[in-house]
């Protein structure tokens, strides 16, 4: 079959949540053809998840088969855009690089990360992959709050640093990209993460006592403590020490966003968005990978050690009620900040120097 000429695309006027979601299906169930043509003339108001989303579809789309042209019509209005390295990251000569802006206390530009890169630097220090991770997502929150201390700052630097450990644990994804804002008169943060890696579906078939059958029960299964594609009864993966795979993090993190914001997960053909006292609400989509879209409420945070405390026993009898499945114990990195579970392996050295001292 002969591919078409041309094909042409609009951006929506505004790039939210659900109008970036049936753009990307556009983008994506695009037939083959010589050349695409988007017509950004009349997009205005963007978001982070959108800009992250759209701009990857946009560079797997002018990457198909033997690199179709990709044209872009009206887009030097969109400023904004321009400034947050979104054309840019599909290749278009137009505005900032992605990760070439400084960011600051109110946006993190988008920002692409090489797995193997995290995994090569953790090496040469000596460290762990999760302390590198932390020290990634400490360093991005310092950015978005101005400050390196504080609830919104313990807040973003415990979830950033969840999704990025579940996407190299899980993913297998070469590379994963970050985009977000803080909108200080709004009390709103949007923290945006996406990998092209190999799906929460196919991730969690690995494990034998779920039904991920389909995208919308993959979803499901991921975000319930303890359930994990590597770790489960009878599996050959260390469960052991701070930074084990145990499968709490999502489950972790998509409590703490819905007290008072809401959290969004898509993979493969399905997506869904948890808010509080609105239950779920799903979405169709059309992802190769995972993206994960945080929004906090940065009016109703409290101490983050006290919310882990009780999101984390919640856990723990979810975990009791469902044992058939989730047999595994959570690892301390999943269950509170670093420098507490820091200070428990500090604690544990202690006791025994003592023991061993009589």
């Amino acid at each position: 079959m002969t591919a078409q000429q041309s094909i042409q695309f609009k951006a929506p006027r505004s790039l939210d949540l659900p109008s970036a979601l049936t753009f990307a299906q556009q983008i994506s169930a695009a037939p083959d053809a010589e050349e695409y043509v988007v017509d950004f003339s009349g997009m205005g108001h963007v978001e982070p998840f959108s800009m992250l989303l759209i701009s990857s579809e946009l560079r797997n789309l002018a990457r198909r088969n033997h690199g179709p042209k990709l044209l872009c019509t009206d887009f030097k209005q969109c400023t904004y855009a321009a400034h947050m390295g979104f054309f840019r990251s599909f290749d278009l000569a137009y505005g900032n690089a992605p990760g070439q802006a400084k960011g600051s206390e109110n946006y993190l530009p988008i920002t692409i990360f090489d797995s193997r890169e995290v995994e090569r630097e953790a090496f040469e220090q000596g460290i762990e992959v999760g302390n590198q991770v932390e020290s990634i997502s400490k360093r991005m929150s310092a950015v978005l709050c101005g400050s390196d201390e504080g609830d919104l700052f313990d807040t973003l630097a415990y979830s950033i640093r969840e999704i990025i450990r579940n996407v190299i644990e899980h993913s297998g994804a070469e590379r994963f990209g970050i985009c977000a804002q803080h909108w200080p008169t709004k009390k709103r943060v949007e923290v945006a993460i996406l990998d092209r890696g190999s799906g929460l579906r196919s991730s969690l078939s690995r494990n034998p006592y779920i039904d991920v059958s389909d995208d919308k029960k993959a979803l499901n299964y991921a975000l319930m403590p303890a359930v994990s594609g590597k770790a489960f009864k009878g599996s050959r993966v260390n469960t052991k020490g701070n930074w084990a795979n145990s499968g709490f993090g999502l489950y972790m993190t998509n409590r703490i966003c819905r007290n008072g914001g809401n959290f969004f997960i898509a993979s493969g053909a399905t997506s869904m968005l948890l808010t509080r006292g609105q239950g779920k609400r799903y979405y169709d989509c059309s992802l190769d990978g995972t993206a994960v879209r945080m929004v906090i409420d940065t009016s109703v945070l409290t101490g983050l050690r006290d919310a882990l405390g009780r999101y984390r026993e919640e856990g723990y009898e979810i975990q009791r009620k469902y044992k058939e499945i989730v047999s595994i114990d959570p690892s301390s990195a999943s269950l509170m900040l670093s420098e507490d579970f820091d200070v428990s392996v500090v604690d544990r050295i202690l006791v025994k120097l003592k023991r061993a001292l009589g």
